[in-house]
């Protein structure tokens, strides 16, 4: 009998399936233009807004409240744009999404074509300690990067780094440790853009002798406001099981409220997300709605979150392999 806890024997296996009505399912998978559109424009309205009222109370040490608006907007706000638009299901219309795709990869400073393949294992390779490349926190867990990611300072450098490269025409160790031997086409281009708007934004903030410009694009608001995207991060895996085939273990579902849940775009139904990703988020409450009885208890909340999952991250320090076991309304077939 295969065990789900060995490396070796997990390209054996297939994920656990909650059966959803084909019908439902279908109309649960329909995109649509109008509702992904509004919320484009509603978060790009208030980025400007905020953006607006940090220049006009430039000077006084009031900017900093629509400052820090301002960045949880651009950083965490952009990131759970970037998720939706890179599965190709937030719009109807491709265009669409690969427009938004692009001014928010650039936003969370993650090329799209690093993005695109990262999460495609992502997805098939859910919390497979070998095989899935954006385990946040592997374990035994490091603290220091825990603290400095609430800043967002590692994918900071990290993006930079990359990008950097990228507009050199070189390839990360990463690069060539994922069998690439060669920037994708329209890569090389992309990247030497997205660098030089950097540059002269830099450029822009000794030429005005001002720190707004760097604070308003690149990587200082998407430190200054991931703190919330680094919380959102931890919330979907960490502390649960590793290396098994059933989402209901690996993965969280959470309520939040509407302000939250607006900001990360449903990703809050996580669990959701990954036994069926090919829905789009504005219908993910309703697949909640139709497989909660299937699923172990979402969550009310990151609080009670974060009180169960920091007690695992300390014990995992000695215990790498500890973790909660989250109660399964039945088994299903794999």
């Amino acid at each position: 009998m295969n065990n789900p806890n060995n490396p070796n024997t997990i390209k054996t296996q297939k994920w656990a399936r909650i059966k959803v009505p084909p019908e439902l399912l279908r109309e649960l998978s329909r995109r649509e233009d109008i509702r992904p559109m509004r919320d484009m424009l509603i978060w790009l309205g208030l980025i400007l807004f905020f953006a607006f009222l940090t220049i006009f109370l430039w000077g006084d040490w009031w900017a900093i409240i629509p400052l820090y608006a301002y960045s949880v907007l651009y950083s965490t706000g952009s990131q759970s744009r970037e998720h939706e638009t890179g599965h190709g299901t937030a719009f109807k219309t491709k265009k669409y999404n690969q427009l938004f795709f692009e001014v928010t990869s650039f936003m969370v400073l993650r090329e799209t074509f690093l993005r695109i393949k990262s999460h495609d294992i992502h997805h098939r390779h859910t919390i497979i300690t070998d095989k899935d490349p954006e385990i946040v926190t592997p374990t035994p867990p490091n603290f220091r990067s825990l603290i400095l990611n609430l800043f967002m300072v590692e994918r900071a450098i990290k993006g930079l780094s990359e990008l950097t490269l990228h507009s050199l025409n070189m390839l990360s160790k990463k690069d060539i440790q994922n069998g690439r031997s060669k920037l994708p086409k329209g890569a090389l281009f992309k990247a030497r853009i997205w660098l030089c708007i950097l540059v002269f934004t830099v450029f822009l903030s000794f030429y005005l002798s001002s720190w707004l410009p760097v604070l308003l694009i690149g990587p200082l608001p998407m430190m200054f406001g991931g703190t919330l995207r680094h919380l959102f991060a931890l919330s979907q895996h960490v502390g649960l099981a590793q290396n098994v085939h059933d989402h209901r273990m690996n993965t969280r579902t959470i309520y939040l409220g509407p302000v939250l849940g607006f900001l990360y775009m449903n990703m809050q139904y996580h669990l959701e997300h990954h036994l069926y990703p090919n829905v789009p988020y504005y219908n993910l409450p309703a697949l909640h709605e139709a497989i909660k009885d299937k699923c172990p208890p979402a969550y009310k909340g990151l609080w009670p979150v974060f009180m169960e999952m920091l007690p695992i991250l300390w014990r995992q320090r000695s215990e790498p392999g500890y973790h909660i076991e989250r109660p399964l309304p039945f088994k299903v077939n794999t």
